[in-house]
């Protein structure tokens, strides 16, 4: 990689009608013993950290590194286990090493054993379309433009600027800092 060019990676999954649940596939990896299997991983902007399905953190045996309190829709449960591990997007091209909740089921058919949450969405930028009666689900690490749909209707201006930044550019952000400094790093 040239000292000039930004390196990012991305994943795009289409669907041929209007999804309700966007999922992709996902490896998720023990970091002790490296054991790796393939799920599938349900995005939920919802969620503010990642969850593994109990049967999958069995499956790849896993130990607990720590217990936490975890609230959602159907209240709050104490003592839930924390495990340590490595998800693996887009053909080894996108990874984290992630603290992740256990939880039960994610899928009626069980074939979803991940939720991606928030502290993975995060990392990057993430957007669904539904345009023609299909969605699209597109993200990228990292973080590289401003998307405002506000601004481009007022302005009449497109959503997404076309130029991606080099590392000597202000960065989009508006820190008046270079891009290298800031978002590029």
């Amino acid at each position: 990689m040239s000292q000039d060019k930004l390196e990012f990676h991305a994943l795009t999954k289409t669907y041929s009608s209007i999804s309700r649940v966007i999922t992709s596939p996902i490896s998720i990896q023990n970091t002790s013993t490296k054991k790796e299997l393939q799920t599938s991983g349900i995005w939920d902007t919802g969620a503010t950290g990642s969850a593994i399905t109990k049967s999958l953190a069995q499956n790849l045996g896993l130990i607990p590194i720590s217990q936490t309190r975890v609230k959602g829709v159907h209240g709050i449960k104490d003592g839930v286990n924390v495990y340590a591990v490595k998800i693996v997007l887009n053909n080894q091209n996108v990874s984290f090493i992630l603290p992740v909740t256990e939880c039960e089921q994610l899928s009626d058919d069980d074939s979803a054993k991940f939720l991606i949450g928030m502290d993975v969405i995060s990392k990057g930028d993430f957007a669904i379309t539904n345009f023609q009666g299909q969605t699209v689900m597109t993200y990228r690490v990292p973080s590289i433009q401003k998307m405002d749909f506000v601004s481009g209707i007022k302005n009449h201006t497109p959503v997404v600027s076309d130029k991606i930044p080099s590392r000597n550019d202000l960065c989009t952000c508006g820190s008046g800092k270079k891009f290298k400094h800031c978002h590029g790093r």
